[in-house]
Protein backbone atom coordinates (compact mmCIF):
# COMPACT_ATOMS: atom_id res chain seq x y z
CA UNK A 1 0.00 0.00 0.00
CA UNK A 2 1.41 3.52 -1.04
CA UNK A 3 3.11 5.70 1.66
CA UNK A 4 3.47 9.17 2.16
CA UNK A 5 6.22 10.69 3.90
CA UNK A 6 5.99 14.73 5.10
CA UNK A 7 8.72 16.53 6.27
CA UNK A 8 8.34 19.76 8.20
CA UNK A 9 11.42 22.30 9.80
CA UNK A 10 13.00 25.68 9.49
CA UNK A 11 15.76 25.36 6.83
CA UNK A 12 19.02 26.17 8.48
CA UNK A 13 20.48 27.94 5.45
CA UNK A 14 19.38 31.69 5.22
CA UNK A 15 20.07 32.09 1.87
CA UNK A 16 17.56 30.26 -0.82
CA UNK A 17 19.92 29.48 -3.05
CA UNK A 18 22.09 28.10 -0.25
CA UNK A 19 19.31 26.19 1.06
CA UNK A 20 18.16 24.77 -2.37
CA UNK A 21 21.90 23.41 -3.29
CA UNK A 22 22.00 21.92 0.26
CA UNK A 23 19.03 19.63 -1.01
CA UNK A 24 19.10 19.36 -4.23
CA UNK A 25 22.44 17.37 -3.10
CA UNK A 26 20.80 15.81 -0.11
CA UNK A 27 18.17 14.41 -2.94
CA UNK A 28 21.22 13.48 -5.50
CA UNK A 29 22.96 11.33 -3.13
CA UNK A 30 19.82 9.47 -1.65
CA UNK A 31 17.59 9.58 -4.83
CA UNK A 32 19.93 6.03 -6.09
CA UNK A 33 19.39 4.70 -2.83
CA UNK A 34 15.85 5.13 -2.75
CA UNK A 35 14.29 4.50 -5.76
CA UNK A 36 15.53 0.89 -6.08
CA UNK A 37 13.63 0.39 -2.23
CA UNK A 38 10.14 2.00 -3.68
CA UNK A 39 10.33 5.83 -3.86
CA UNK A 40 7.96 6.72 -6.65
CA UNK A 41 8.03 11.03 -6.11
CA UNK A 42 9.24 13.44 -3.67
CA UNK A 43 8.45 17.53 -3.78
CA UNK A 44 9.74 19.98 -1.88
CA UNK A 45 7.90 23.25 -0.77
CA UNK A 46 8.51 26.47 0.45
CA UNK A 47 6.17 28.89 3.07
CA UNK A 48 5.51 32.15 0.58
CA UNK A 49 5.46 34.65 3.92
CA UNK A 50 8.71 32.25 5.22
CA UNK A 51 10.77 31.00 2.23
CA UNK A 52 13.10 29.01 5.61
CA UNK A 53 10.00 27.28 6.23
CA UNK A 54 9.94 23.95 4.42
CA UNK A 55 7.57 21.19 3.85
CA UNK A 56 8.56 17.81 1.36
CA UNK A 57 5.94 15.22 0.37
CA UNK A 58 7.87 12.03 -0.41
CA UNK A 59 5.60 8.93 -1.91
CA UNK A 60 6.95 5.38 -1.85
CA UNK A 61 5.18 2.14 -2.98
CA UNK A 62 5.31 0.44 0.61
CA UNK A 63 5.67 0.93 3.93
CA UNK A 64 8.32 -1.48 3.96
CA UNK A 65 10.92 0.15 1.25
CA UNK A 66 10.41 3.19 3.49
CA UNK A 67 11.76 1.38 6.42
CA UNK A 68 14.57 -0.26 4.32
CA UNK A 69 15.80 3.71 3.23
CA UNK A 70 15.23 4.67 6.62
CA UNK A 71 17.92 1.58 8.25
CA UNK A 72 20.43 2.17 5.44
CA UNK A 73 23.87 2.35 6.40
CA UNK A 74 24.48 6.03 4.84
CA UNK A 75 21.65 7.28 7.30
CA UNK A 76 19.20 8.90 5.44
CA UNK A 77 17.77 10.83 9.16
CA UNK A 78 20.70 12.48 9.49
CA UNK A 79 21.35 13.96 5.86
CA UNK A 80 18.06 14.93 6.11
CA UNK A 81 18.26 16.24 9.55
CA UNK A 82 21.32 18.53 8.49
CA UNK A 83 19.29 20.56 6.31
CA UNK A 84 17.33 22.02 9.26
CA UNK A 85 17.96 24.04 12.71
CA UNK A 86 16.78 21.55 14.95
CA UNK A 87 15.04 18.38 13.98
CA UNK A 88 12.30 18.72 11.66
CA UNK A 89 8.85 17.20 11.97
CA UNK A 90 8.71 13.91 10.03
CA UNK A 91 5.01 11.78 9.78
CA UNK A 92 4.33 8.82 7.61
CA UNK A 93 1.21 8.05 6.13
CA UNK A 94 -0.60 5.15 4.65
CA UNK A 95 -3.37 5.14 1.82
CA UNK A 96 -6.95 4.48 3.16
CA UNK A 97 -8.23 3.16 -0.46
CA UNK A 98 -11.04 5.72 -0.58
CA UNK A 99 -11.92 7.90 -4.07
CA UNK A 100 -9.09 9.46 -5.03
CA UNK A 101 -7.82 11.44 -7.85
CA UNK A 102 -4.68 13.15 -9.27
CA UNK A 103 -4.20 15.36 -12.21
CA UNK A 104 -5.01 18.76 -13.13
CA UNK A 105 -8.74 19.49 -12.03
Amino acid sequence: MKTIVTVRGRLKAENADEARKGHDATVDRLMPISQPLGAIGHTAYLNPQDPREFLAVDAWKSMEGLQQFMGHPENPAAAIAALFEGQPDITVWSEAGWRAFTGEA
